[in-house]
């Protein structure tokens, strides 16, 4: 017994259909091109870090200013507490210490000249870029600073 032939319709959209699923496999096996538009391609670029290349702690005599370091952190240009000294450090306010005046080394523990371990109360932490304070731990400020979050950021959230 012959069948009815399928409704010319139905053709098309199974035919449409076909098509359909050929083109998304083709374009998905496809190598990815750049982009023939460039302006598209810089929207998705990250953006450049601000100000020039400085090292932290070292001092600076633009005060105020913004730059960041080989790693691409902010840093700013900040006044050190009782003094007329400006450093570069992870945070826009008041430094306490001057980095550049410890009378302690860090490693991985952070020690007096005669070998002495300095108590975490007389240190600068992570702000100095030392090993972390408990302080800096006790507050969650350690591991959220270093998850990459900014100063700023860190400062405001509430203590874990």
């Amino acid at each position: 017994m012959l069948r009815p032939a399928p409704h010319p319709r139905i053709l098309r959209r199974l035919a449409t259909a076909i098509f359909s699923g050929t083109a998304l496999l083709a374009i998905s096996a496809a190598p990815a091109a750049a982009s023939p538009i460039p302006w598209i391609d810089s929207l998705s670029a990250a953006p450049a870090p601000p100000g020039p290349e400085v090292n932290l702690n070292a001092y600076c005599d633009d005060h105020h200013a913004v730059g960041h370091l080989a790693n691409g952190r902010t840093v700013y240009c900040t006044r050190v507490a009782r003094t007329d000294a400006y450093v570069w450090a992870y945070t826009p306010d008041l430094m306490p210490i001057d980095p550049n005046a410890r009378k302690y080394t860090c490693d991985n523990v952070c020690h007096y000249p005669d070998g002495s371990i300095a108590p975490n109360y007389l240190r600068c932490g992570t702000l100095c870029g030392e090993p972390p304070t408990s302080g800096d731990i006790q507050s969650g400020f350690y591991d959220c600073f270093s998850s990459g979050l900014s100063y700023e950021e860190c400062r405001k959230r509430p203590p874990s």
